[in-house]
């Protein structure tokens, strides 16, 4: 027979094994939680610099298609095409940096073993010459 003093030591065990379990819970959904705010900062970081790097190979076509159809117009307006050439060379030298920017974070995220975790994005200004044929 159990005396007293066993049914209250068996039932301590179980409300410490319970707490245990209660815990491990707890620092699980943490983990799971921490995981999934990572993930999405990684995501909002990923989409970021898609956007970023699409702007100026958005513009090297626009450009590439414009310098066509001064190719195929009479009279050829070589000033004109001159400066569509300028910007294609200036937007592929913005995407060109971009990428080289992006390989210098990752490159010092692995050195310090803090991942894709502290990417940080900055704005790529358009140039005024882009702006002003966007109009």
């Amino acid at each position: 027979m159990l005396n007293s003093l066993s049914l209250l030591t068996a039932g301590a065990v179980f409300q410490l094994v319970l707490i245990a379990a209660l815990v491990a819970q707890w620092w699980r959904g943490r983990r799971d939680r921490d995981l999934m705010a990572r993930q999405a900062g990684v995501d909002e970081r990923t989409g970021a610099l898609v956007h970023e790097l699409n702007q100026p190979l958005t513009a090297i076509l626009s450009n590439a298609q414009a310098a066509q159809r001064f190719l195929a117009a009479d009279p050829l307006d070589l000033k004109e095409l001159r400066e569509i050439l300028d910007d294609i060379v200036t937007d592929d030298k913005r995407a060109a940096l971009i990428v080289r920017n992006i390989g210098g974070v990752l490159q010092q995220a692995r050195a310090t073993g803090s991942g894709a975790a502290g990417l940080k994005v900055g704005r790529v200004e358009r140039s005024g010459t882009d702006r002003e044929r966007s109009k």
